[in-house]
């Protein structure tokens, strides 16, 4: 094996802001602190490569029972945001490189690229890809795939918007150059990690030339979207469940370990939720309320892990409407939304935490002894709120209109816009959901003027009022599924679900 590594480069705060890379990172779904982990190796050959559970003998057979968030807006993965896909989707699927779930995703490591060299002017990057891979329907595995699914997401066609198209705004050009070897040019040298980062994300899973020709590279219609990935689609009742198979023929010899995954539509932090992991019912459960976990942390057979989710929970604006066309009046609402008492209004229901534009957790977000003396943020709200009256007043609008107001049917929302709409008439401001139902997901004719809802990662930070990042908690357990004692989950988060960091890590 060839491990050619960089030197390593000196990064402070202000140099990665400069570069707008921290905020890219965090944005587009890519972990801050991983941007800048180990260093990559400028070649690799991995050819002999393939990954494996780090227990000796691990156990096959059975079926995982998981209970999440199963209610896609559509089935294109890349045109998403939502773990409602990448939950249930990302086992379908593989990328070109991947993070490693072996330790937590601190190491990229080979996916369908086996190899790799990154030219010294760091703007040539080849990919030596495996061969005799094939996707669930039957079609070859080839460059012209990579090709296809990049070129996709760097330049989407009409119609199609991939939020994670920015991380690849440096590639000029990608070229097949032979049937399994892919070369990305890039019109300026970009940070390794940052570039590496960005073909690992879970996001970015790779699609045949074929489904994508056929369906005018729009999936979002396509149920069965063919994959390489270790699981394929079996069944799926809409709102109930998607029950996935073992692809017999995945390229990975010996895994998937488990037959199946049957993933069940729960809501995050709900009683149902809690309910199916600590009743048996379903075998892992991720995002759960802080009352359940902490039953789960004493009943026997569960274990709970808590870990940082890369969620932002926020108020949206709508910028194309009045007033909010208007900065002074979206800063005033910045201002006027006290984030801690957010935090604290649903401490019982969802575990958050106050943040800004960059995650709170990443070394490069603002220290929260610093955050709490800025304007917005202070425990006082004061002077915040005397603020945000001037400049309600400067754009005109000591007396605003009654706002439409959308708030997500999830419970830590609702309370969210119990807590938002009192806020607001401290000031003056009505809130007027639709059809007079205070809280709930309010049908609208035309765009709300603000909503509340949570983001990952596709936000447009000019038009949010960040307000808390999730640091989930997820029990995880083994119990016996009617196929059978299922694995331990480490060995099952090796190839079983989505590409996403494992409960140890981000998700």
């Amino acid at each position: 094996m060839i491990t050619r590594h960089p030197a390593r480069t000196s990064w402070s705060r202000r140099d990665m802001l400069r570069g707008s890379a921290a905020a890219l990172m965090g944005a587009y779904g890519l972990a801050p602190r991983y941007g800048l982990a180990a260093d990559i190796p400028m070649e690799y050959d991995g050819s002999k490569f393939q990954i494996a559970a780090p227990e000796p003998n691990p156990k096959r057979g059975g079926v995982t029972r998981y209970g999440i968030l199963n209610r896609p807006p559509h089935f294109d993965v890349h045109q998403s945001g939502t773990v409602g896909n990448i939950g249930t989707q990302g086992c379908m699927f593989d990328n070109l490189i991947r993070r490693d779930p072996r330790d937590s995703g601190k190491t990229i490591v080979p996916d369908l690229a086996h190899s790799w060299e990154i030219a010294k002017d760091g703007k040539t990057y080849t990919f030596h890809l495996r061969q005799g891979v094939q996707f669930h329907d039957g079609t070859d595995f080839t460059s012209a795939d990579i090709k296809a699914t990049f070129d996709r997401i760097a330049k989407p066609p009409a119609g199609v918007s991939i939020p994670r198209t920015p991380l690849f705004r440096a590639v000029s050009e990608i070229n097949a150059r032979d049937k399994y070897t892919v070369e990305f040019k890039l019109a300026a040298p970009r940070s390794v990690n940052f570039m590496m980062s960005a073909f690992a994300s879970g996001w970015n899973v790779i699609f045949s030339k074929k489904t994508l020709e056929e369906n005018n590279y729009d999936l979002r219609k396509v149920l069965n979207i063919p994959g390489t990935g270790p699981f394929k689609t079996q069944r799926r009742v809409e709102n109930e469940i998607w029950v996935m198979e073992r692809n017999p023929s995945y390229w990975n010899k010996g895994l998937p370990y488990l037959d199946g995954i049957e993933v069940y539509h729960l809501l995050p932090f709900s009683p149902e939720l809690g309910s199916a992991i600590l009743s048996g019912r379903v075998d892992y459960a991720r995002a759960l309320d802080p009352v359940t976990a902490r039953k789960a942390a004493t009943t026997p057979g569960l274990s709970t892990v808590k870990f940082y989710q890369s969620v932002i929970h926020a108020t949206w604006l709508n910028a194309k409407r009045k007033p909010f066309d208007d900065p002074r009046v979206r800063r005033a609402m910045h201002l006027l939304f006290e984030k801690q008492v957010l935090v604290d209004v649903v401490k019982d229901v969802s575990p958050l935490m106050t943040g800004g534009f960059i995650y709170p957790v990443s070394e490069f977000a603002t220290p929260k002894d610093q955050l709490v003396k800025r304007l917005g943020y202070q425990e006082d709200p004061g002077a915040a709120i005397k603020e945000a009256k001037s400049l309600l007043a400067a754009a005109g609008q000591r007396s605003m209109r009654s706002l439409d107001f959308m708030v997500r049917d999830l419970n830590h929302h609702k309370l969210f816009g119990q807590a938002i709409e009192a806020m607001l008439r401290e000031v003056g401001i009505q809130s007027n959901p639709a059809d007079g139902c205070r809280i709930g997901l309010v049908r609208v004719t035309q765009p709300p003027a603000t909503t509340i809802w949570p983001s990952a990662p596709s936000f447009q930070p000019c038009l949010t009022l960040p307000i808390t990042l999730t640091p989930g908690t997820a029990p995880m357990g083994r119990r016996t599924t009617r196929s059978g004692t299922t694995p331990s989950l480490t060995n099952w988060w090796i190839k079983s679900t989505s590409k996403s960091i494992p409960a140890s890590a981000w998700c």
